[in-house]
């Protein structure tokens, strides 16, 4: 059976992402060995890794991606941050995550912002770039009106603006999306 051409522009422009993330990262200044600073403060990330799909799932033909490392790849590179969220956000707009972690996905934002951690870390890129992959995978994976397509989409909004720097973390948009999240949450019974 042929795959349709949309599928094969898919798969294609996933290559063009990740030849430029693995470009980007080769041509780094930064030796391999240089340990990377972490951030100052208490708050401590509280999300778990998550669990990989068993192996009796369907692949989706994405078997090869590796979206941690990719995200580490981009989180390393001499770019800018806004650079680094759209790279980020473009892998995660391409990725297919199997049933269990997308429900992953979904308690490890959850928790994380519920814990007060989500933004406590915005100068750790890969935290950062880790959640809002996160969270643009849940929010691309659920129907509008759903509850937690809304609380990731604010999740996200917030994520993606304190990381670049266009919002702090008491600003008055990130109070207003917060607000939206916990109503979100009240709305949300998980499974």
């Amino acid at each position: 059976m042929k795959k349709p051409l949309y599928k094969k522009i898919s798969s294609l422009a996933l290559v063009i992402v990740f030849g430029g993330v693995i470009g980007l990262a080769a041509g780094c200044n930064a030796p391999a060995n240089q340990a990377t600073p972490t951030p100052a403060g208490t708050a401590q990330p509280t999300a778990a890794q998550p669990t990989p799909a068993p192996a009796a799932e369907p692949s989706t033909g994405k078997g090869a991606v590796n979206w941690e490392s990719a995200i580490q790849q981009i989180a390393t590179t001499d770019t800018e941050a806004t650079q680094k969220a759209d790279a980020a956000e473009v892998l995660a707009k391409s990725y297919t995550p199997s049933a269990v972690e997308l429900k992953d996905f979904e308690s490890q934002i959850v928790e994380e912002y519920t814990a007060g951690n989500y933004l406590a870390h915005s100068e750790d890129a890969g935290y950062m770039l880790t959640n809002l992959f996160k969270a643009t995978v849940v929010e691309r994976n659920h129907p509008d009106g759903e509850a937690i397509k809304k609380f990731a989409f604010d999740f996200y909004q917030n994520t993606k603006n304190v990381f670049r720097g266009a919002d702090t973390v008491d600003s008055e948009a990130v109070q207003s999306n917060e607000t939206q999240m916990d109503k979100a949450l009240s709305e949300f019974k998980p499974k």
